[in-house]
């Protein structure tokens, strides 16, 4: 069920403790208030903006006390793909690909498709291990993106999955104009955790590009920032990252420890996926027979 605008912003604004004339404000009179929230008016973008600062409400907290208190259609793609912190976790990529697809039978919309792209890349990455595969849809993405003139929350969220299919020196580029963007937009940026996915990407990115000096550097901005925000998944993979970097530069005693000290992080916090996933990126990427076991 679908409540109509009205009504929830009445239900909002009697759950304040709010009177009409409070929410009206100086921008509109009690009584063009009243015929907006009995549904006999619609607001003005200006107006209606102007509501929702009074009633301290956002939009997407608004549709969704208007859709019953649940998310369906794009916002639930939206939602979910926000959700979506690691390209492993392959049965949440199929599963989202499935709704986008549902989704785009319906009705066409450029961010639905282009979450639906991502889906199909990191897909092929998964079950083939074929970056020539993902790569076209990759380029689906970039071709639309890279005409903008910014980027907000939803299409750094697209980049972050898509700029290591790149070659390195146009995948470096994209993901630091996408930081810089993120800097710009610190407050209202919808995902605290995407600077650090980016920087995290980043490290492995140049890991296997055998770019181990600003890999370094950029697994150490990852260590601080997911330290920062207490995001300790993050930090373990970024330790894991940053000992990686310190053997590939013969530094292999020390790599060692710092890995055994990310693989600790997965064990006390039982994350045992992560912990797979991280120690099977270990042997991927050295040479050395070495005893992760905790």
């Amino acid at each position: 069920m679908k409540y109509q605008l009205g009504d929830v912003l009445k239900k909002v604004r009697q759950s304040k403790r709010y009177t009409q004339k409070y929410v009206a404000g100086d921008q509109m009179s009690r009584a063009t208030y009243a015929k907006i929230e009995a549904c006999d008016m619609q607001p003005t973008v200006g107006k209606f903006m102007h509501i929702l600062k009074k009633l301290d409400i956002s939009y997407e907290e608004l549709t969704y006390i208007q859709n019953s208190y649940s998310l369906n259609g794009k916002d639930e793609i939206i939602h979910d793909f926000f959700k979506l912190t690691s390209s492993a976790d392959i049965q949440r990529v199929d599963n989202l690909n499935k709704k986008c697809e549902l989704y785009l039978k319906r009705s066409f919309d450029n961010v639905v498709q282009d979450i639906h792209y991502v889906c199909r890349a990191l897909s092929s990455i998964h079950s083939e291990q074929a970056f020539e595969q993902a790569l076209p849809y990759a380029n689906k993405v970039w071709d639309r993106l890279a005409k903008l003139d910014n980027w907000y929350s939803v299409e750094l969220k697209l980049i972050n999955n898509i700029f290591f299919f790149f070659p390195l020196e146009t995948g470096i580029s994209i993901a630091e104009r996408a930081l810089k963007e993120i800097e710009r937009f610190t407050y209202i940026i919808r995902n605290d955790e995407l600077k650090s996915s980016y920087l995290l990407n980043l490290t492995i990115y140049l890991i296997k590009n055998q770019k181990y000096e600003k890999a370094l550097l950029y697994a150490n901005k990852s260590i601080e920032e997911c330290m920062q925000i207490k995001r300790f998944e993050g930090l373990a993979a970024a330790y894991v990252r940053k000992g990686i970097t310190s053997i590939k530069i013969e530094k292999s005693h020390q790599g060692l420890e710092i890995i055994k000290k990310g693989l600790s992080i997965c064990k006390v916090l039982d994350l045992n996926s992560l912990f797979e996933a991280l120690t099977q990126e270990v042997h991927e990427l050295t040479s050395i027979d070495i005893d992760l076991k905790i």
